[in-house]
């Protein structure tokens, strides 16, 4: 019979790892995904804002092109500007300019009002004139200011 020596630096026995999932335990999973999947499209719309803020844009480009008009008296407008005479005899003029619209004092200087403007057009109406723009995602916007 053959005896067979252990040496003291080779590990001989193994080691069990009975740790495991339950089924419990998956069905707690399986519920904390499922309810974390249920949230996402509400999350998203939250993350999605960007018509939101094209909205407000607008709005407010209207909101500046007002008080212009009740400001200034109306000159004359083209079919992509607007100008203005001021009460100090400064010419205004509010005119698309690349893809922004923007606003010039004497033909000096410019302030942009909005940007991302694929289209400004001004038609004249009986008592003022409209004014439509198209945003590069393709929303249209119109406001008819009128003229005292």
């Amino acid at each position: 019979m053959v005896k067979i020596i252990k040496k003291a630096s080779v590990c001989t026995t193994i080691q069990k790892n009975e740790n495991g999932f339950s089924l419990v335990e998956v069905f707690i999973s399986l519920m904390v995904i499922s309810s974390i999947l249920l949230f996402i499209p509400t999350f998203y719309k939250l993350l999605d804002q960007r018509h939101f803020t094209d909205t407000y844009s607008a709005r407010q480009f209207f909101h500046f092109l007002n008080d212009e008009i009740q400001a200034n008296s109306y000159d004359y407008h083209t079919s992509n500007s607007i100008h203005f005479i001021s009460p100090n005899d400064e010419n205004i003029s509010v005119s698309l300019y690349g893809s922004s619209i923007r606003r010039q004092v004497n033909r000096k200087g410019q302030e942009i009002l909005i940007r991302d403007i694929t289209n400004f057009t001004v038609k004249p109406t009986k008592t003022g004139i409209q004014v439509l723009i198209r945003l590069k995602e393709g929303d249209r916007f119109a406001k008819k200011f009128t003229f005292d």
